[in-house]
């Protein structure tokens, strides 16, 4: 029989895994949980360096992903700075609409951050969190 207390221990805390994940990758940016816009797994403000979060996910490496995907977007607006960045994707997102594609879904930073998150989950994260 299962008890609640080998329940909780199996659990990771999303707030503090993220916290950690960020302040891994040299980033200063906050974490907040439950702001997410649309129906994304999380989102990234580059004016204000803060990535929003779901409040929950269907399993760990979605969330891990999910944030490491956002922490992508983090480490470009860092490299660029914010006013570049903001410009650089949103001429990014018009490029793809100008092809026939979505602004946000076909965007060349969108892919690199997702390729990047699925890249270092598999390279760096798998074996840690199960």
């Amino acid at each position: 029989m299962i008890r609640l207390v080998d329940l909780l221990q199996e659990r990771i805390d999303y707030n503090e895994t993220a916290r950690m994940l960020v302040k891994h990758y040299g980033l200063r940016s906050k974490v907040k949980f439950g702001r997410v816009k649309g129906s994304n797994e999380a989102d990234y403000d580059w004016v204000k360096d803060v990535i929003n979060l779901k409040r929950s996910y269907p399993n760990v490496k979605e969330f891990i992903v999910s944030v490491l995907h956002e922490i992508d977007h983090a480490q470009m607006r860092k490299k660029m700075g914010a006013k570049k960045y903001e410009h650089e994707y949103t001429m990014a997102g018009q490029e793809a609409v100008d092809n026939g594609g979505d602004f946000h879904d076909d965007n060349f930073y969108e892919e690199q951050a997702e390729r990047w998150a699925q890249d270092e989950y598999r390279r760096k994260w798998k074996r840690k969190f199960r």
